[in-house]
């Protein structure tokens, strides 16, 4: 591997690590400060710094090496970034949703970058391993963090649930569900090297969801297996769990309090009841990015969440959450970049035989799960920055390199 691409490979696997603890830029938000964030404002600076140098790598190299890239990667990040700027700048708080925005790109230069440099030899490796070393680190720190009870206030904030260092059960939960099946697809398609890891990572990550006690999450891993199993041949597993996640869905449609206060039964039909009203309020280009907080006061519905409290900060629907703050134009976007990825990812893996389907295979079922959970958790403008943009790349990536295998050159 030459000099350039060893930059490039090392910037790609820095910033695919750091985004993964996004939550923890929450100590630099607009929003009032919720729940028990580890980072400081100065650490928080210094992950935003790792990010935007990894990036402005990434594109330098591609202005260096100039290609038309992939025609899904470029409609979706025109359709997302610029929904997004529209929204920006018609919205409420145009400073923190052009910051937003400025994240947005960020990611955006990774996305093109992965693209572009994933089928460099060993660079999916490299960034995989970094991953998978990275997040079982995390896994097992937040596993020991909630034996040890400590810190202790992290522990009653969360009623005893795992959090980690993403500040919430719910934001761990939604690491753990992609962490899970890209490791999965790991360990299925890695002939050596990061196969027993992935393997364990797997392990571990279905193990701490449990302790998250996050029914959002659960469901949005039952629903990430169905579609594992069916892409993947498993057509009978695949109707299984079907079955399965069916019945899942309906015990927490009837006991939707398990392992939560049961005082807050009702809260999210009443949060979800304030975000479509901020979408009916704002309803072309929405209040504009990170905005929804400051519109809550004045839709709080009867007995919602105090102003400045976690339930005030977006409606707990990630969709819901897009159209508050980007409007139709935003869920259009939403719609239009997700069928452009898919389309392309179908006409990839149908090239690549089975097995070299199942790593791009076990990342699309964690983006799966992401959007189920998103049905009843998640900031929508959040997760297209910090989770979808990323991570799309990482199955356009995988799609047409195939698992990673062999030493770096």
């Amino acid at each position: 591997m030459k000099a350039a691409d060893r930059v490039t490979v090392a910037a790609l696997g820095t910033f695919f690590v750091v985004v993964q603890f996004y939550t923890s830029l929450a100590a630099l938000a607009p929003t009032p400060a919720v729940g028990y964030v580890f980072a400081t404002r100065p650490a928080a600076a210094a992950l935003i710094a790792l990010l935007g140098l990894s990036a402005a790598v990434c594109a330098f190299r591609l202005w260096r090496e100039p290609a038309p890239p992939p025609p899904a990667s470029r409609a979706l990040l025109i359709a997302w970034i610029g929904s997004a700027l529209a929204a920006s700048l018609l919205g409420l708080d145009p400073l923190s949703g052009l910051q937003v925005v400025a994240m947005m790109l960020l990611a955006g230069a990774f996305h093109l970058g992965l693209v572009r440099y994933g089928s460099v030899a060993g660079s999916l490796r490299v960034v995989l391993g970094a991953y998978l070393w990275v997040g079982l680190i995390a896994v097992v720190a937040s596993l020991a963090m909630l034996v040890a009870r400590t810190p202790a206030e992290l522990f009653a904030l969360n009623h005893g649930r795992a959090a980690g260092v993403f500040v919430t059960a719910n934001q761990f939960a939604a690491f753990l569900i992609l962490f899970l099946f890209v490791a999965l697809g790991m360990a299925l398609s890695t002939r050596a090297g990061l196969r027993a890891p992935a393997a364990a990572g797997a392990v571990l990550a279905l193990v701490a969801l449990g302790t998250t006690l996050s029914l959002a999450g659960a469901l949005g891993a039952a629903a990430g297996a169905v579609f594992l199993s069916f892409a993947s041949g498993a057509r009978r597993l695949g109707t299984g769990l079907a079955l399965a996640f069916a019945v899942a869905a309906v015990a927490v449609a009837l006991r939707p309090v398990a392992g939560h206060e049961r005082a807050n039964t009702f809260d999210r039909l009443r949060t979800w009841s304030a975000g479509a009203r901020v979408a009916e309020l704002f309803p072309l280009t929405g209040a504009g990015p990170m905005a929804y907080w400051r519109v809550y006061p004045a839709v709080r519905p009867a007995n919602g969440d105090l102003p400045g409290t976690f339930g005030a900060l977006h409606p707990h629907d990630a969709y819901l959450s897009l159209a508050g703050e980007t409007g139709l134009l935003g869920l259009g976007a939403l719609v239009y970049g997700w069928w452009r990825i898919a389309t392309e990812l179908r006409a990839a893996l149908l090239r690549r035989a089975p097995r070299e389907r199942l790593l791009a295979l076990g990342v699309c079922a964690g983006l799966c799960a992401t959007l189920v959970q998103g049905v009843f958790d998640t900031i929508g403008i959040v997760e297209m920055c910090f989770v979808w943009i990323p991570f799309t790349a990482l199955a356009l990536a995988a799609a047409e390199t195939g698992a990673p295998s062999g030493r770096t050159a």
